[in-house]
């Protein structure tokens, strides 16, 4: 109750719409199935999936694995001849299309980062700041005060929004808010809200945005959803013990212990439900979904599904909650 209380207060302090948030429809996405190595055809054989199995799915989003490296959003790994053309086929399914990005990393070997050195935030001595290793690369983060690299990833946005994607889940945002030495010299969490504030104006007020990977309090009031938790994963247990890694054990933590920010922040995202046969404890995650989750999104292949996975991923795969879980 004072968590609610005070998430409220702050709420209405950072600008979240007095008259409510936006439901959020049902998600499927592909990255627990398919990882990084999703294709085309993958997206294609769960989009016609979703029809033959009667699945009330309203956006299908389109994960890692379309973009040839971190920075380089526009150019294709290969594995998606049509992006534009996918996002018209999702479309005339009469579903909204999603895609993942994180618009703050830059790959170190990427184009991006060759082509433009000054685009990105340095340390003291003048090297790109460490920003992890994602997308099997290692990655620095994108210095959103340059102008020029502000104007690039508003007009990667842009352009993705012009072949019908309204629905983006921005990723990895921690990298927005490292400190460093950048064009302007502002701290790290402002440039990260800066950073939020240009997303938002290039994708318009009607997309839908989930944040993830980011700064809880600086992005009140600037997304629509939020992830609250670490990966889910198939297995209960993180590998090797890391308490952050993909895990149901860490995703379910998070999600219980940051509930009183769904419908007072955001709506609140515990990640996909897992409901195929070979996910440990997949009963458990379900009934934390059902009971916690905001936004309700499928991970599964969905012709994986066996007859329990197939009737829970019906019943659970609802709009969003909009308000506080009581």
């Amino acid at each position: 109750g004072a968590l609610g209380r005070w998430a409220a207060e702050f709420a209405a302090q950072a600008g979240v719409p007095p008259a409510g948030l936006r439901p959020v429809p049902p998600v499927w996405c592909s990255w627990h199935q398919y990882f990084d190595t999703a294709t085309e055809d993958d997206v294609v054989a769960n989009l016609r999936a979703m029809d033959d199995l009667e699945l009330g799915i309203g956006v299908l989003q389109i994960d890692d694995g379309y973009q040839r490296a971190p920075g380089d959003w526009l150019q294709s790994s290969g594995r998606f001849e049509d992006l534009p053309g996918l996002a018209g086929r999702i479309r005339d399914a009469g579903r909204r299309a999603g895609l993942w990005i994180a618009p703050m990393l830059v790959g170190r070997s990427s184009e991006l980062l060759r082509d433009h050195p000054s685009w990105v935030v340095r340390d003291p001595s003048g090297e790109p700041v460490p920003a992890g290793h994602v997308c099997r690369q290692e990655c620095t983060a994108l210095d959103v005060t340059h102008p020029d690299a502000a104007a690039y990833l508003s007009r990667v946005l842009r352009t993705m929004r012009g072949w019908g994607f309204d629905y983006f889940k921005i990723d990895f945002m921690y990298a927005g808010a490292i400190e460093g030495r950048r064009h302007q010299d502002v701290t790290g969490v402002q440039a990260y809200q800066r950073g939020l504030r240009l997303i938002r104006d290039a994708i318009g007020p009607d997309a839908l945005l989930l944040g993830c990977g980011a700064p809880i309090l600086p992005s009140v009031g600037l997304v629509d959803a939020m992830r609250v938790g670490p990966d889910i994963a198939t297995d209960y247990e993180p590998a090797g013990g890391n308490p952050s890694g993909p895990s149901q054990r860490g995703a379910a933590r998070n999600t219980v212990a940051r509930a009183w920010q769904q419908g007072r922040f955001w709506v609140n995202d515990p990640d996909c439900l897992l409901a195929r046969p070979g996910v440990q404890r997949r009963e458990d995650w379900a009934a934390l979904v059902e009971r916690y989750g905001g936004l309700r999104s499928s991970g599964d292949g969905l012709r994986n599904l066996d007859p329990w996975g197939l009737r829970t991923t019906r019943r659970l795969l609802v709009p969003s909650p909009t308000g506080p879980i009581t």
